[in-house]
């Protein structure tokens, strides 16, 4: 259970203790969780996040403390560099001093203020460990004089996340800046606690266009986000600019609707085959992890037919993603309901004060009536089984372990006998998969089972996997081929039809059956 007010309450500590003493109260008070409810208006986890605009492009300027009491999060727009590339600075576009106290303001009143990094002309580099220290002295700098309450990544363009040529491990990634960014991320939860929020804002193709391909910044985002599941808040993909992607059932979707919203969002909540060459799979997040990012109004985006979606086509997305209220729509939803899904996302407040009011009118009532996100637990969950198909009496098991298990041990059992066992990792928010190769089996059924087991020794088993190993029949009759030694009285098939071998001879293309009636009779 999270108590609102927490952060305030930390703030007063640091003021009047010390280091010491603040050290202490964190330990005590931080969850190990990374779930924040207490950021939502409603009390039920469910956030609306808006980007405010540092500068001035035509949608004004909003001052911190003027910004509607609809946003759940105020996304900080942007830190970026300058002469430096790996140093982070941030320039108010209003007084300072001003700009502190309001930022203090808001949060007073519950909100949250987050320091978003790059943007779409915005360039960090960070290829080396000595430019990730000063990105990170830089950084922290920033947080504690502003009092930002976490960063959000949104690295865009050539100079952004990508990835370098031969990086095609989803898992063990080898681009500089890629594995500095993990670095970074895991070493700011770790000096500001886990109430520290991380999120991204990564373009569409950096992710899901990881399933068309692996390479530059298609896919770039992917192990970024694989290595720092654990202290992701949450992801909000921008669903904008992009065109169309191929979503989990083969077909194109196209930005602006319906069916793009709901089949963008399916691949991060059951994962998706990507085109790296090892480690290939992208395994889900959790539904409290998924924040969807669309445009506050068509002024927004780079163009009128950029991904703006008008707010009932939305609201038929969102029925269907969280309810399972289906619209009739061409995607058909894999899963029932995603009950937990996290928000939505909107580029931007400027832009919606411009338009109106559009967003925060349309999706605040309904993120306000859902119930409250139930982030899921780890719990002892049953493994599967499958097998392969049979090739030369030799074939694979593979063994999957579900997400969010309790489970620290398997035991694999054939015919009711224990042949394997092996150690799993409690916890994890990705499932594990074990595979076992059988070769030159006798022939007979064998039923295979698996056995999950927790640290208290609770203990679950799969349903059985039933595997017959068989001499396969050999046609009386096979199929005529080029180079064949044929005699006598031998049959074949060619073209659906039968023949018998009248003269014996050594088969080649130009005597087929069926046109040199001296060598083959049909019957």
């Amino acid at each position: 259970v999270y108590i609102r007010g927490r952060d305030n309450m930390y703030k007063n500590f640091k003021k009047i203790l010390s280091l010491f003493i603040v050290t202490l109260i964190i330990m005590t008070i931080t969850p190990s969780s990374k779930f924040k409810a207490d950021t939502n208006i409603a009390g039920n986890g469910r956030l609306l996040v808006g980007y405010w605009h540092n500068f001035d492009n035509g949608a004004g300027i909003v001052k911190i403390r003027d910004v509607d009491p609809a946003w759940d999060i105020i996304n900080v727009s942007f830190g970026e560099t300058y002469t430096d590339r790996a140093v982070v600075e941030l320039h108010p576009v209003y007084d300072e001093k001003e700009f502190i106290a309001d930022i203090d303001y808001v949060q007073s009143k519950g909100k949250k203020v987050v320091l978003s990094l790059g943007g779409a002309e915005g360039t960090i580099q960070v290829p080396t460990d000595a430019a990730r220290e000063k990105f990170m002295t830089s950084l922290t700098g920033l947080i504690d004089k502003y009092g930002f309450d976490g960063i959000d990544i949104d690295l865009e363009g050539g100079s952004g996340m990508i990835l370098q040529p031969g990086d095609t491990d989803l898992k063990n990634p080898t681009t500089p800046q890629i594995v500095n960014f993990i670095k970074i991320i895991k070493d700011l939860v770790k000096k500001y606690g886990d109430n520290f929020i991380i999120s991204m804002a990564p373009e569409l193709s950096y992710v899901q266009g990881g399933n068309t391909g692996y390479a530059t910044n298609w896919g770039a985002y992917l192990p970024l986000i694989d290595a720092v599941r654990n202290e992701l808040d949450y992801l909000q993909v921008q669903h904008y600019n992009c065109g169309g992607n191929m979503a989990l059932d083969g077909v194109t979707y196209n930005q602006g609707t319906a069916d793009f919203q709901v089949a963008m969002v399916e691949m991060l909540l059951q994962g998706f085959q990507t085109r790296a060459s090892k480690n290939s799979f992208f395994a889900p997040l959790k539904q409290e992890q998924v924040v969807i990012g669309v445009p506050a109004s068509q002024k927004g985006t780079l163009n009128p037919n950029s991904g703006y979606i008008q707010p009932t086509e939305m609201l038929k997305a969102l029925n269907y993603l969280i309810k399972g209220q289906s619209y009739g729509g061409s995607y058909k939803m894999i899963g029932a309901k995603y009950p937990n899904l996290r928000g939505i996302m909107a580029w931007s407040i400027n832009w919606d004060n411009v338009n109106n009011k559009e967003f925060v009118k349309s999706y605040r009532p309904f993120f306000d009536s859902l119930s409250e996100v139930v982030p899921e637990k780890p719990s002892l969950k049953a493994a599967s089984v499958k097998a392969s198909a049979i090739a030369n009496k030799s074939y694979s098991l593979t063994i999957d372990v579900p997400a969010y298990n309790t489970a620290t041990s398997y035991e694999l059992f054939e015919n009711g006998k224990s042949i394997a066992t092996g150690s799993l990792t409690s916890g994890l928010t990705s499932a594990q998969t074990i595979k076992k190769d059988f070769t030159n089996k006798a022939y007979g059924t064998y039923t295979y089972s698996v056995t999950v087991k927790d640290a208290a020794g609770a203990a679950v088993t799969s349903a059985n996997c039933v595997v017959e190993v068989k001499e396969v029949e050999v046609p009386s009759v096979q199929e005529w081929q080029s180079g064949v030694s044929y005699k006598l009285g031998d049959k074949v098939t060619y073209q659906g039809k039968t023949y018998e071998c009248i003269f014996a001879h050594t088969s080649h293309m130009g005597w087929l059956p069926g046109t040199v009636p001296t060598l083959w009779k049909q019957l």
